[in-house]
């Protein structure tokens, strides 16, 4: 029966990247869906309209073609999913799941020896064990993993060395970025190439009584536009080459995708709710925030309202129980309107909150006055409690997420290469993706504290490095009261630590780099030990620990008498 299951896992692999191609294939249709709109509208004369009509109807026959074909291929794999699972839970003992390692190299009595429940039941970043050791074992996966692999014997930088990852990570990294994410599961999210305008219905009117046998009213219904743009989110880790050596396939592969996707949403998770919508998109708490019309509204977008005195809410109540305390919180929560979403309570706090919340609805519980929810459930209200710790203290913010539109614009792009961190003997990976995201209805959300604190509605986003320039320091020495000692001077500079370096010429430090332990501590007196002539560069840092500001200069020290 073995033998079976080993037989139908060989027919998977063909059929997971015929997978692949048809779907890299349909993510290109809503470019050329775009595409011929526009030349639909553009054709002016009957020759243009007949050759715009021959492109449209082609584009339809294969776009149901390769949906034909999708569906028959996924069916297929189903299919093998399927017998593989029967005959693996007909085995005793059942398969059990390896131990990590090279995919080739186990033997059946390993996978037998490491059993706790079949293949078919465990998960590996959404893929089922064989989907992933299919992955792990196709020829571009190995030679992509030996290529990381090689990097660290090569003498030299791989200078924007591309690897040829493999499309299948890609899909992984995607998927994985939205289950390592806290909310963009409960948000609308659409795939779109380029700028893009979507139709929102803007709200209903009432429908007017007559006579049965009657003329019927027109009803005024306007459509609003949220103009989605996109926007760059992501950065690269650097990978210790000995990690890259000494880890299997799978734990190499695991490290890279669950590093790269916790990054990349972490900052999406962020935008949602405290999005700029300056170079980022517009967060939920930055639209209830907004007093007057901002930049960021479109031109076709249902009429601004100021909500920061509605939606944004103070509440003394800390020192209040029972009823007392629940009954002016739930009237402040209740704010959020529940018009055009799919009904769905999304609620966020920090932890402690979420703790308090608990230990109140416990007592209120115990005086029989109300029955509390389950743990991860609103109390009164219902809704999913979602823990962040970004939130403040006695902090809660939600609504009906699903009334924000999060748009995709380009997939997930992974590259590599060895040039930023050559000399640290590491390699780094690049995650990035391209979106935009707005509240369709502001009305849709509400924040309170109950702490009697103004509520927070903006918060600290990684800081943008890359691209800005690093600030000017303006550095001087002068001979100290001591042998081999020199003061130095430094102005331009602001609050941040400074560190210093003597070479025999200005050592270039870049916008945001983390320096290295070569780097020394500024004396609080400005007095170092040097010889005359060296050039000193010192940079300044912020408190993050990266660099703000760099400048240099000749160093002046006391001869000896």
């Amino acid at each position: 029966m073995a033998l079976k299951v080993l037989l139908l896992r060989s027919k998977l692999a063909p059929l997971q990247t015929q997978l692949a191609g048809l779907e890299s294939v349909r993510d290109g249709f809503a470019a050329r869906e775009a595409e011929l709109a526009h030349d639909i509208e553009e054709a002016q004369t009957e020759e243009e309209r007949s050759v715009v009509e021959s492109a449209v109807e082609t584009f339809e026959q294969e776009r149901a073609s390769n949906a034909a074909e999708l569906n028959r291929v996924q069916g297929e794999i189903d299919a093998i999913n399927e017998q593989i699972r029967s005959l693996e839970s007909a085995q005793t003992p059942p398969l059990a799941q390896p131990p990590a390692g090279d995919p080739e190299t186990r033997t059946h009595e390993n996978e037998r020896s490491y059993n706790t429940m079949s293949n078919s039941e465990r998960r590996w970043f959404g893929l089922t064990y064989q989907e992933r050791d299919a992955l792990l074992r196709r020829d571009d996966t190995r030679d992509f993993l030996q290529r990381v692999r090689e990097l660290r014997t090569q003498s030299r930088s791989v200078k924007g060395g591309e690897l040829g990852i493999p499309d299948g990570f890609l899909s992984v990294l995607r998927d994985l970025t939205y289950q390592e994410s806290k909310f963009l599961r409960f948000c609308s999210v659409s795939v779109f190439r380029g700028t893009t305008r979507q139709n929102v219905v803007g709200v209903a009117p009432e429908a007017i009584w007559t006579e049965m046998t009657g003329a019927l009213n027109e009803l005024d219904i306007n459509f609003w536009q949220l103009t989605m743009d996109g926007f760059m989110v992501g950065g690269y880790l650097a990978v210790p080459n000995s990690t890259l050596m000494d880890d299997s396939d799978l734990q190499l592969a695991t490290t890279i995708l669950l590093l790269l996707a916790s990054s990349l949403a972490k900052a999406i998770d962020k935008s949602i709710w405290f999005g700029t919508g300056s170079h980022m998109p517009v967060g939920i708490l930055t639209r209830l925030a907004a007093q007057s019309q901002p930049d960021w509204w479109g031109k076709d977008q249902s009429a601004f309202t100021d909500l920061h005195t509605s939606h944004i809410l103070k509440l003394s109540i800390t020192d209040k129980t029972s009823t007392e305390f629940f009954r002016p919180l739930i009237a402040a929560l209740a704010v959020a309107k529940p018009d055009y979403s799919d009904g769905r309570l999304v609620w966020t706090m920090n932890r402690k909150t979420h703790l308090d919340l608990m230990s109140r609805a416990l007592a209120y519980n115990s005086a029989a006055a109300m029955v509390a929810g389950v743990n991860n459930t609103m109390t009164v209200l219902g809704g999913e409690i979602v823990e962040w710790e970004v939130m403040p203290d006695n902090e809660i913010a939600g609504g009906f997420l699903s009334l924000y539109r999060s748009v995709e614009r380009e997939g997930t792009v992974l590259d590599s290469n060895t040039n930023v961190k050559w000399l640290e003997n590491q390699t780094c990976f690049k995650g990035m993706q391209r979106r935009d995201g707005k509240p369709v209805l502001g009305e849709a959300f509400v924040i309170v504290n109950y702490g009697n604190v103004e509520p927070t509605t903006t918060t600290t986003f990684g800081k943008d490095y890359a691209n800005s320039s690093i600030g000017t320091l303006i550095v001087t020495t002068a001979a100290g009261s001591a042998n081999g000692k020199s003061v130095v001077t430094v102005a331009g500079n602001s609050a941040g630590a400074l560190k210093y370096q003597l070479a025999g010429q200005t050592i270039p430090v870049g916008n945001g780099e983390t320096l290295g332990k070569t780097w020394l501590d500024m004396p609080s007196n400005k007095t170092i030990d040097a010889t005359t002539g060296q050039t000193i560069t010192v940079v300044e840092l912020d408190a993050d620990g990266h660099a703000t500001a760099v400048g240099s200069g000749s160093v002046t020290a006391k001869a000896g008498s």
